[in-house]
């Protein structure tokens, strides 16, 4: 059921635009994903820690060495006593101490991850899915750095090996961005998975991405219009191949799977300079990269190590404040895999980012005023707990081809007013915000919803109730996952049949909706909407109108000055 897609992706524009108000959309729309993108590739961002890059060493190109275990340095059984504020840490693996169930659910096989750069070997990662913990070995340390599954890089310092954690917490969740983005991944599955590993209590992406991509990547992932999909043998071995379309500068790539299903090779061939849509962008430079992923038995033993002081602070302060980060852990029978799927929103994060990208509204654009004549103040509900409460102020003008409405919860309400406009003759959503003395304008394309596929509903009417003095007719539209009721008031001093489309055009088709239900919609004005999940309580909602007055409001553009750096035309501007 998708009657909430035009809301869901201007919602996750905001979440692009907004990182303050990212717990607020996040709760109006649980799967909005993230896009905080952080800068994880040497080549592509001089300013990355020399620590980060340990971690990363698959993406900096760093010289092979042969995995032989009788050169591999001497672990020392025990530490020297004269060293300062330093604990000695055993070679026992104590990350398998926690959530192992559910990690070795997604890390589920072993692997061998070989890079190439432009023809050259440069790294190779050993991944032991028992362990749960990953070797990588390249020419700069002159040995092998390790790390296990709770985020500890044991890297060798002084001939002996030192245990730290890195980053911050939760930063998987960002960091893949890059990399997905220099390799034009599908970002959906992946950014699904990370809030999966989220919700299951795992910090994401832990081992930085490659050898995520070996879990999460299926061949369904790449079946749609950005991809070729064809069947090749060597040796024997049938594999399937996806060649990259629409991808200009990286005409040449392609993605391979066995004939099981198994990710095998990632091969990016970048002919000239290409710009990446993120906020925190770089060029990539033309040259080759593969990804070679070979499923054969690792065997990994972490090394003993030292964990200092200040790193040991750095721990104890992520793993407390890793719940704020990820959110609550979710219990086994809560993990619902229908939350994780992303097989109907193939290619969305991509055609947002292109809007945003080619967006050209500015300010000289924007009519002098938006003006109002009416407000519709409401109440949504979110959740089977009733504890996360919005309020939303529809502003509305009768006939304008604008629509606003003022946003607030109780986690924004000392943050300032946010006021969202959607003006469907500029195509354009922007965003008024009064904070700390300061008025802000953003502006983003509103991108196309698309027609999605038609839902059968089970269509029933409802007894008449009275909302906010007016009465009001109840529909009923039901079907084995979903039940929705819809009350409209037919005497109202005015429509507004996309209460809960909001941002669409008055006079728009409804491909979500039933069309027999289209008519009525558009001539009366919606006051209650409320959304039942019959699986999953927690995805309840209603929302509610609260008052409704004919109080004059404007907003003009001369009191507003444009955020430039974050807004949609120069953010993504190349």
């Amino acid at each position: 059921m998708r009657l909430f897609k035009t809301t869901t992706i201007l919602l996750l524009l905001l979440c692009f635009s907004m990182p303050a108000q990212a717990q607020l959309l996040k709760k109006m729309k649980q799967r909005a994903e993230q896009s905080a993108e952080r800068t994880i590739l040497r080549k592509t961002d001089q300013t990355v820690s020399k620590t980060t890059e340990k971690t990363i060493d698959g993406a900096v190109g760093k010289k092979d060495k042969k995995e032989d275990k009788k050169k591999e340095p001497q672990q020392k059984e025990q530490a020297p006593q004269n060293r300062g504020e330093v604990d000695v840490v055993a070679s026992e693996n104590t990350a398998l101490n926690k959530n192992t169930d559910a990690k070795r659910a997604f890390y589920r096989e072993d692997v061998v991850i070989t890079n190439y750069e432009n023809g050259n070997q440069k790294v190779v990662q050993y991944f032991d899915a028992d362990a749960l913990a990953l070797k990588v070995e390249n020419q700069e340390t002159g040995s092998p750095d390790y790390m296990d599954s709770e985020g500890f890089l044991y890297s060798q310092m002084d001939g002996e090996y030192v245990k730290g954690k890195i980053g911050i917490p939760g930063q998987g969740l960002f960091m893949h961005n890059m990399i997905l983005e220099a390799l034009r991944l599908p970002p959906e599955p992946f950014l699904a998975n990370a809030q999966k590993q989220a919700d299951m209590d795992m910090e994401p992406n832990v081992f930085q991405g490659y050898v995520e991509f070996s879990s999460v990547y299926k061949p369904e992932d790449f079946r749609y219009e950005d991809f070729k999909e064809s069947k090749q043998t060597l040796m024997g071995k049938t594999y399937t191949k996806f060649e990259f379309l629409n991808e200009p500068g990286y005409e040449g790539s392609y993605v391979l799977f066995d004939d099981k299903g198994r990710l095998v090779e990632i091969y990016t061939k970048v002919s000239k300079n290409v710009s990446t849509n993120l906020m925190y962008g770089f060029s990539m430079s033309p040259g080759e990269n593969r990804l070679v992923y070979d499923y054969k038995p690792v065997d990994i033993k972490l090394p003993a190590a030292r964990e200092d002081s200040s790193a040991k602070q750095h721990r104890l302060l992520a793993e407390s404040s890793m719940g704020k980060v990820l959110g609550n852990k979710k219990s086994k029978d809560d993990i619902d895999e229908d939350d994780y799927d992303t097989s109907d929103q193939k290619g969305m994060i991509k055609s947002i980012r292109k809007s945003m990208r080619d967006h050209k509204v500015s300010m000289d654009d924007l009519p002098n005023s938006y003006d109002f004549d009416w407000q519709l103040a409401t109440e949504a509900v979110m959740g089977d707990k009733k504890k996360d409460v919005a309020h939303m102020t529809f502003l509305i003008k009768p006939n304008a081809t604008y629509q606003g409405a003022i946003m607030a919860t109780k986690d924004t309400k000392d943050m300032g007013q946010m006021t969202m406009l959607f003006d469907m003759d500029l195509k354009t959503m922007v965003m008024f915000m009064d904070m700390q003395g300061r008025k802000i304008v953003q502006m983003y394309p509103i991108p196309d919803a698309g027609a999605g596929k038609q839902e059968d509903y089970k269509i029933t009417e409802l007894p008449k109730k009275t909302i906010i003095g007016y009465t009001c007719k109840g529909i009923q539209m039901e079907n084995d996952r979903y039940v929705m009721k819809i009350y409209h008031a037919q005497d109202a001093p005015i429509k507004l049949p996309n209460f809960f489309n909001f941002g669409a055009q008055q006079n728009m088709e409804l491909p979500d909706i039933d069309p027999k239900l289209i008519k009525q919609f558009l001539n009366e004005m919606i006051l209650e909407m409320d959304l039942v999940d019959k699986k999953k309580s927690k995805n309840n909602a209603n929302i509610i109108a609260k008052s409704l007055k004919n109080t004059p409001i404007s907003l003009k553009k001369s009191e507003y000055t444009e955020m430039n750096f974050m807004s949609g035309a120069q953010m993504f501007k190349q």
